[in-house]
């Protein structure tokens, strides 16, 4: 249970809430409507933000949620990061039963103190003042109160009043008093007529009331989307200890490059010297880059480190050299000064990193992003290096940091530039299997699958695991096959063409369906499968596609000599805006037969509207997946 605490945690990032009661907390008191489809209910909530100075700030956050059931109860977690320069002053928690009578109280002493990173983390001072309440009864109700002084003005708490789904809000608040009238730079949308907004240009008062909850729906762009959001950033600021000002991402990249990258790129005569011989006689920058990168895998390991301003300073590059390990601003600098000390430039780029693809907001100058990767700019093509991974290949993202809005820190200043967007037709899986029916119905087959693009980066790992957990994965993919025997399989990893390929020898048992004196053949061992489509009465959310693909599955089949082709399934080709689905099967030889198709799917995003259409395509995906072959024996 400390264990999934500790993820939740650390996957919200910074942030809290709660405070003295003042209303009666019975459940029979939310609105009916906010009651609806719901987990938890934000009863009250209260983000208060005091900025004294450049260098100092104080934060209330104080929260009342009911949690009505055991999914809700993730919105009740009360914690707090602090570290040398964010000092708690007050916590505690109260829990409340149904009718709203306290049940159990919590002081600061009573709560855990951990550290505040996962265990890749070798170094750290950032830690976690957490409660793991573990509920007796549902509905229960917990009321969070949290104080803290910070002297990182760099980055200021956004409002979000709906944080997830499945949750409802009666009352949320968000004010911040800036007595010393230094700028603002604030950005708001999807503020509805629920939401009021009583402040001025350099102090913010929002209130948020009676907000319904959104219920998840698969393939749906993120609920901020839709749902109401504050950023604010200020003109000036501090980061542990270091002052800067700017308002616009040319200033705030420069200030970032003179504060934290600066001087950090001095590296050993001896590094220097072999890099020299290592690209000696090379003449293609692209092939001394990819030397390059490939020599600092090797010499490197990723770890992290979190002390003082090094959450966000880069280890010295000489540092780095000399230990051999840092984290993604060590690695990614220490990539950089190698492939500078060789007359290559590039930049650090900052990025949010994840499968979601959420891009540097571009409308906000202000501290973002939670990873940092390199750039190499190139004439007609930009290069980009992911300096945390000892098995990337050269210039691959895969889905951790492709088509995303980042900050390039450059000496001249910032700029914000998008990274490589991976197509339908670079995202390809192409497979091809040639099976051997015996008259029994027994089977020997070769398949092979070679996967490009973001697939790529989905398959590639499997090499590194065990033969047994091999086994495991590829039963799992061929697990329509009866009494399935795995007899052979080899890995092919291209790194220079990023092409991964299996190659697997297999064999069975009672290969399709008898019908009298027919048998009724499979035609998909290498299975194409559309994307989930639950049905939604009605679908209330937009549908999204974040990445499209293409997938070519070529199948030969062979039957016995005493068995004839009587049917074949007709030829289909379905095109629309979601992408394309091409069937087709046919006699080569008078005992062979060859299945090919062809699905592709765009990525894009569509009107709630469409939804109804897109399920309606996969559905018959899959239903035309299911067709079969007939064969009959002969002169029964």
């Amino acid at each position: 249970m400390r264990l999934k605490i500790l993820f939740i945690l650390l996957i919200a990032g910074y942030s809290s809430i709660s405070y003295g009661q003042e209303k009666d907390l019975a459940i029979s008191k939310i609105p009916f409507q906010l009651l609806l489809n719901v987990n938890s209910v934000v009863r009250n909530e209260e983000l208060l933000i005091e900025v004294e100075d450049v260098d100092k700030m104080s934060i209330i956050t104080k929260k009342v949620i009911t949690v009505l059931n055991a999914n809700g109860d993730d919105s009740a977690i009360a914690y707090q990061y602090y570290d040398d320069n964010i000092k708690i002053r007050k916590q505690f928690l109260k829990v409340y039963n149904a009718t709203g009578n306290e049940i159990k109280e919590y002081k600061q002493r009573d709560f855990k103190d951990v550290s505040g990173v996962s265990t890749n983390d070798l170094f750290s001072d950032n830690r976690i003042s957490y409660l793991d309440y573990t509920p007796t009864e549902y509905p229960y109700t917990i009321e969070y109160y949290c104080e803290i002084k910070s002297g990182n003005t760099a980055f200021i708490r956004s409002w979000m009043p709906v944080k997830r789904y499945a949750q409802s809000v009666e009352e949320s608040n968000y004010i911040l008093n800036n007595p010393k009238l230094i700028g603002l730079r604030v950005i708001k949308n999807n503020m509805s007529n629920r939401i009021s907004n009583s402040g001025d240009d350099f102090n913010l008062k929002y209130k948020a009331e009676n907000l319904p909850a959104y219920n998840y729906e698969n393939l749906s762009p993120p609920l901020e989307t839709y749902t109401p959001y504050v950023k604010v950033a200020l003109d000036k600021f501090s980061l542990v200890g270091v002052e800067g000002e700017a308002t616009t991402w040319k200033d705030f990249g420069k200030w970032q490059y003179e504060h934290l990258l600066k001087g950090r790129d001095v590296l050993p005569a001896k590094t220097v010297q072999d890099l020299e011989v290592l690209t000696k006689g090379i003449s293609d920058t692209l092939e001394k880059a990819r030397l390059i990168y490939e020599y600092a895998q090797n010499k490197t390991r990723y770890i992290s480190i979190q002390l003082g301003i090094g959450g966000w300073m880069p280890m010295l590059a000489s540092d780095v050299d000399n230990l051999g390990y840092g984290d993604c601003k060590a690695l990614t600098n220490y990539t950089k000064s190698l492939l500078e000390s060789q007359g290559i430039s590039s930049n650090y780029a900052i990025v949010f990193a994840g499968d979601e693809k959420e891009s540097i907001d571009k409308d906000i100058v202000s501290m973002q992003g939670n990873h940092v990767i390199l750039n190499v700019p190139q004439q007609g093509e930009e290069v980009w290096l992911e300096c945390t991974s000892q098995t990337h290949p050269f210039n691959y993202l895969g889905d951790f940091t492709d088509n995303r809005d980042v900050l390039l820190v450059k000496p001249n200043g910032g700029e914000i530039v998008t990274t490589k967007k991976y197509k339908a037709s670079e995202n390809v899986i192409h497979t091809t299997t040639h099976l051997e029916l015996g008259s029994d119905r027994s089977f020997k087959a070769e398949g092979k699958r070679s996967s490009k693009g973001i697939e790529y980066g989905n398959i590639y790992p499997i090499a590194k695991i065990d033969e047994q957990k091999q086994k495991t994965y590829y039963k799992n993919v061929l697990g329509h096959i009866n009494y399935l025997e795995l007899e052979n399989i080899v890995h092919t990893n291209n790194k220079r063409a990023q092409n991964f390929e299996e190659t697997l020898t297999f064999s069975g048992a009672n290969f399709g369906t008898t019908a009298g004196s027919r048998i009724l053949i499979p035609l998909n061992i290498f299975k194409i499968e559309g994307e989930d489509v639950p049905r939604y009465k009605p679908r209330k959310l937009d549908l999204e596609i974040l990445r499209g693909k293409t997938v070519i599955d070529e199948l030969i089949i062979s039957i016995p000599e005493n068995y004839t082709i009587e049917t074949l399934p007709k030829a289909i080709d379905i095109n629309n805006q979601f992408g394309s689905y091409n069937f087709q099967v046919s006699a080569i030889a008078d005992k062979e037969f060859k299945v090919t198709r062809k699905y592709v799917l765009n990525d894009g995003l569509w009107k709630k509207e469409e939804y109804t259409a897109f399920r309606n395509f996969m559905n018959q995906i899959n239903l035309l997946n299911n067709q079969k072959a007939v064969i009959a024996i002969i002169n029964q």
